[in-house]
C-alpha cells in the first residue's frame, strides 16, 4: 500500500522536472518508463529523467527502422530526445529489455 509520503517522494521529482520543462516528461523509475505510449508533434522533444537507483539506456528505433545510438543515463541524469519524423518510434532500455514505450509523432 502506498503511503502519502511514498507518493509524494515519487511525484515531487516529476512535478519539479515538469515545471522546468514544458514538454513531455518521461520518468524512469522501478525499471520502467512512466509512460507506455505517448504522442508528440513533429520536432518536439521528450525529456527523460532517470529517477531510479540504477543506470538506464535510452535506445530509439525510428519509424523507418533505423536505430539511434543508445544514451546512457546514470541515476539523476536528464536527457532531451527530439522526434523529427512522422510515425511510430520504439523506445527501449538496452540494459533492462523489459523497459519499453512507444512514441507516436504526428
Amino acid at each position: 500500500m502506498n503511503s502519502p509520503t511514498t507518493i509524494a517522494l515519487v511525484v515531487a521529482p516529476v512535478l519539479i522536472a515538469s515545471a522546468a520543462y514544458a514538454g513531455l516528461v518521461v520518468v524512469q523509475k522501478d525499471k520502467q518508463f512512466s509512460e507506455e505510449a505517448a504522442t508528440v508533434k513533429r520536432g518536439e522533444k521528450v525529456h527523460f529523467v532517470n529517477s531510479d537507483n540504477v543506470t538506464h539506456n535510452i535506445s530509439i528505433k525510428e519509424p523507418n527502422g533505423d536505430a539511434k545510438p543508445g544514451i546512457t543515463q546514470k541515476p539523476g541524469d536528464e536527457t532531451d530526445v527530439q522526434f523529427d519524423h512522422l510515425g511510430e518510434y520504439e523506445v527501449r532500455c538496452l540494459i533492462h529489455p523489459k523497459m519499453k514505450m512507444s512514441v507516436k509523432v504526428d
